[in-house]
């Protein structure tokens, strides 16, 4: 995760760039994360009642010289203050609490005091914005908040890093700006924990992921990102979120905002992200889901191929169902108009094999009409055999028995291998060679309806022809 200093003049100007309308950008949602979090409810995850009524003792560790007199005395004095008047006193000597906070956050590894201290900053935080701005003196120091949370995201305690993602949320959203080291620091930390999910408690990784949201928010943070390769960690969490709606929401709103980059549009306008958003928009019926992907569209439509990629993503039908429902948000229905204005011009045009190959390429299937079209396969099945018949081979590929594909994509896949033989003169003889009749029998036992009619409909073409 390298940041390259970009001057005026070279790959953007900063002044042209299109930044997310700020009510969008959506800030930590711990109300929306507990919900997807197995329904538990926020005192049970969080302890925050139980945790901020423990009396670490501050005494011992100056006592260890793990800090000093003066800090421990601070925290003596402030965790004696009722809990509605903490902030006030914090703020009365901002420079002294905010270093003795992370000063034992940094030098005392005890888990009753880094879990006190962080559920303290977290909740303080959370009530006022002021809270998180007395830090913004230390940035850049040698007790930067930044470095320091940094560290404890990675401590084994899922509390304790959650509570400091929640921390650094707060900070970014109040204005303060990580330094260059501290954002390659955190961007190295997300990139590691999101591909091993396993490892954190839901509540936990879904804290770790909002920290990239709020980094994202920022024009040359996304440049970094995307030229770390940052897309190919968010979409196999798109692929594999387990019903997840929450984390499909936070992963969406990450390539929402990076929708807003020229830059980094040319690779968003893609066969496979829209597919995998358009698949979604069809299981995901929650607003703030279908919000973030409808923007995300309407920022990329006018993009290279965008709307011949999601006339082929089967774009037109779905957002004409979409209309049928009532929307609550207005910004849903706003984005279905435009987005149905623009694919409908195009759904004359779209049976073309270009886009049928990036469709089967993508490993995306829909029913989209080019498949059952008779006219299109009479037209363009002879472009099977071009570049080495990598469609026909990839079509194959998606009916062996040994792959683990969707029934739908078998189905389809089925389908198109039955059209190939029945409209190419040699069709049967290339499928025999590439000793595809195995797997069309194998999917005769199947015990998906739409896959066994498929394998039926194949086989009579392949007898019959």
């Amino acid at each position: 995760w390298r940041t390259t200093e970009r001057k005026e003049g070279q790959g953007h100007r900063k002044e042209a760039v299109k930044q997310p309308p700020c009510q969008m950008v959506a800030e930590f949602d711990r109300e929306a994360l507990l919900e997807e979090s197995g329904n538990i409810s926020s005192e049970a995850i969080w302890r925050t009642t139980e945790i901020r009524s423990l009396k670490p003792n501050w005494t011992s560790f100056r006592d260890a010289r793990l800090i000093e007199d003066r800090d421990a005395q601070l925290l003596i004095r402030f965790q004696r203050e009722p809990l509605q008047t903490q902030g006030a006193l914090m703020s009365e000597d901002s420079q002294a609490f905010c270093l003795a906070f992370l000063t034992i956050l940094k030098n005392v590894n005890n888990e009753e005091s880094m879990q006190y201290l962080l559920t303290t900053l977290d909740e303080m935080m959370k009530e006022s914005r002021d809270m998180a701005k007395l830090f913004k003196q230390l940035v850049g120091s040698k007790m930067d908040p930044f470095s320091v949370l940094t560290d404890l995201m990675s401590k084994p305690d899922d509390l304790v890093a959650a509570r400091a993602c929640n921390v650094v949320v707060h900070l970014i959203n109040a204005g303060l700006v990580p330094t260059e080291n501290s954002v390659r620091s955190l961007m190295d930390f997300v990139r590691t924990e999101t591909q091993r999910d396993s490892k954190h408690k839901k509540f936990c990784f879904l804290a770790i992921l909002s920290v990239l949201q709020a980094l994202l928010r920022d024009h040359e943070r996304r440049i970094v990102f995307y030229e770390a390769k940052g897309l190919h960690m968010l979409i196999p969490l798109l692929k594999n979120h387990n019903g997840n709606t929450q984390l499909i929401y936070q992963v969406c709103h990450c390539i929402w905002l990076l929708s807003y980059t020229n830059e980094i549009k040319p690779r968003l306008a893609d066969m496979q992200i829209a597919a995998i958003l358009t698949h979604i928009l069809k299981q995901v019926q929650k607003e703030k889901v279908v919000r973030m992907i409808l923007g995300t569209f309407v920022n990329l439509i006018s993009e290279g191929e965008m709307v011949n990629v999601l006339s082929v993503c089967g774009a037109h039908r779905l957002l004409e169902n979409m209309k049928q429902r009532t929307w609550n948000d207005e910004d849903i229905n706003s984005d279905m108009d435009t987005l149905l204005e623009k694919v409908s011009l195009n759904v004359e045009t779209r049976s073309n094999f270009d886009d049928y190959s990036k469709e089967i390429l993508s490993g995306e299937l829909e029913w989209t009409p080019m498949h059952r079209s008779i006219a299109f396969w009479d037209k363009n099945v002879h472009k099977f055999l071009e570049k080495d018949m990598t469609v026909l081979k990839t079509l194959l590929e998606y009916i062996k028995p040994s792959t683990n594909v969707e029934n739908k994509t078998i189905a389809i896949a089925l389908h198109d291998v039955g059209e190939f033989v029945r409209a190419h003169p040699s069709g049967k003889a290339l499928v025999t060679k590439h000793g595809a009749k195995p797997y069309i029998m194998h999917h005769l036992t199947s015990h998906d309806q739409s896959v066994n009619k498929e394998a039926l409909m194949c086989v009579q073409k392949l007898m019959c022809h």
